[in-house]
């Protein structure tokens, strides 16, 4: 650091805890999701030169130029002129190998849940099912599409994939030869809603390494509340019970649970998530509603409950990690890898850029919550990726928040939000953009100070689950 040049802090935000001294305040980088604990001598000089516009260093008395330097060796303080990283240009899609393919293999269900924002699992059209060829023809593409990468992931979803099990059987087998022909390895998971272990699917599963993530939703009272089989309108959670004991039965590795909660349930998230977690999920993941009508739009004393739910939850993590234990709360594992690491987030998530979802016909979406919107196709199986249209789609939704989430300081692990999401209340709604950002932001306090107190008190071999989580 030369004393010719003049100086100024990136963006960042200070966090208080709840323990004195040099444990007492945490410093977040804004920009390369840089986390720090200082000592009040340091937030004594942070509050002297933060709002320096332009710091020469020759001005500065010595001992608040020893902890400046501190503070430039740790990318805090850098040259004015680059107080600001430049923008990123976009990301160019044709130059993004496919990587996931989300296989809609079956554009019906078996149940009728209160949320579902796939129109019944049909996703706006008559229900139907992918033919097994074309299942096939879309497992191979994935890997043929996939460049240079080592690894692709198939994604079966629905819907209720298992509906179809012909067309997932065909593409799976076409992924795994198709990967072993050229020297990759093929990753395939599947979300179901738990109804439909036939002794067939139970076969294919023993002898396909494929992980299963499973929907429920809590207690009986309240899963039954939000999901229902068609026709009837009975419960599922008694269905999903027994399935969950015959997957226990005739394999080895658990599945992982997906848990959705409407605004009225989110003040028994604690308890949604211990009930699921006693039932020896690998992970537990509780998802807040997708708006998909505005009934379902929360309330900001909602979302603070909510808030409270998870910082309960965080903080037990946190406890627990002390003595060794590992609460698997999903949500929180997955903040905490990228705290850990380091990991900044360019994009919101990988729409369009490696991940692309594909309907019954053959028709390729942006993301799998996007199948059966227009607006959203961004080609076919018979003429290829459109990545000239994806670019568009991609553009078009971050403009609204651009100018915001470049101010925000939660901007390297958010990056704007899901875009399904954004789309339904922005554009479905008619709400202003930004919707989710306090909630979000409120969600990542929560995390980075957990991350904080593991760091500081954890064993060491949750770190390292921590960093492996991070690299996939």
């Amino acid at each position: 650091m030369t004393h010719d040049t003049r100086y100024a802090f990136r963006d960042h935000r200070l966090f208080e805890t709840p323990h004195a001294g040099a444990e007492g305040t945490l410093l977040f980088g804004a920009d390369d999701a840089s986390l720090f604990t200082i000592d009040d001598m340091t937030r004594a000089v942070l509050a002297r030169w933060r709002d320096e516009p332009a710091i020469d260093l020759a001005s500065v008395p010595e001992a608040d130029r020893e902890v400046l330097q501190a503070l430039h060796d740790a990318r805090l303080l850098v040259p004015a002129e680059h107080q600001r990283p430049p923008a990123r240009a976009p990301y160019d899609p044709a130059r993004i190998p496919l990587g996931t393919l989300v296989l809609e293999a079956a554009q019906a269900c078996n149940l009728r849940c209160t949320y579902c924002y796939a129109g019944g699992g049909s996703y706006g059209g008559a229900a139907r099912l992918m033919d097994p060829e074309l299942s096939r023809r879309a497992a191979r593409y994935l890997v043929e599409s996939s460049g240079e990468r080592e690894n692709v992931t198939l994604v079966l979803f629905g819907g209720e994939p298992l509906l179809n099990l012909p067309a997932i059987e065909a593409a799976v087998v076409e992924a795994e030869t198709a990967a072993r022909e050229r020297g990759k390895t093929v990753t395939v998971s599947m979300t179901t809603n738990g109804t439909r272990f036939t002794p067939e699917v139970l076969a294919f599963l023993r002898a396909h390494p494929i992980s299963l993530s499973l929907s429920i939703d809590g207690p009986p009272d309240l899963h039954d509340a939000n999901r229902r089989f068609a026709g009837s309108g009975a419960g599922t959670y008694e269905a999903i019970m027994a399935g969950l004991a015959e997957l226990r039965e005739h394999l080895q590795r658990p599945p992982a649970a997906r848990v959705t909660l409407t605004p009225e349930q989110w003040q028994r998230a604690p308890e949604v998530f211990d009930h699921v977690a006693a039932m020896g999920f690998l992970e537990v993941g509780i998802a807040p509603v997708s708006p998909v009508n505005a009934k379902m739009l929360p309330t900001p004393e909602q979302e603070r409950t909510l808030l409270e739910g998870f910082a309960q939850i965080a903080a037990r993590f946190a406890q627990k990690a002390v003595v060794g234990e590992l609460l698997p709360f999903s949500n929180l594992l997955d903040v905490l890898a990228r705290l850990h690491v380091g990991q900044v987030k360019d994009v919101a998530c990988g729409a369009g850029l490696g991940y692309l979802a594909i309907d019954s016909e053959g028709r390729f979406y942006l993301c799998h919550r996007m199948a059966g919107m227009d607006h959203f196709r961004v080609g076919d199986i018979d003429h290829g990726i459109d990545h000239a249209g994806i670019a568009e789609r991609l553009a078009e939704q971050a403009a609204p928040r651009q100018d915001a989430c470049s101010r925000c300081w939660a901007r390297s692990l958010c990056a704007g939000g899901c875009h399904h999401d954004n789309h339904i209340r922005e554009k479905d709604l008619g709400l202003q953009p930004g919707g989710m950002c306090d909630f979000i932001r409120g969600w990542l306090e929560i995390c980075i100070r957990a991350y904080a107190q593991v760091r500081r008190e954890a064993d060491e071999r949750l770190l390292a689950f921590l960093a492996r989580r991070a690299q996939g």
